[in-house]
């Protein structure tokens, strides 16, 4: 799957030049919870992208 995301991102960032951060699942155990709390686990809350925004 990260293929897809690679190959996306490499488009748009050829037609479109912008700074892009990439964020996903870190390599981490899956585990089962609502969704919320997954989004927390995981650390891909709108606090968190924000966050990321912020310090890059």
């Amino acid at each position: 799957m990260e293929a897809y995301g690679s190959a996306i991102s490499e488009v748009l960032t050829e037609r479109y030049p912008a700074k892009l951060i990439r964020m996903g699942i870190k390599d981490r155990f899956g585990k089962s919870a609502p969704a919320k709390e997954l989004l927390e686990y995981f650390e891909l809350t709108s606090k968190d992208i924000i966050n990321r925004v912020k310090n890059v």
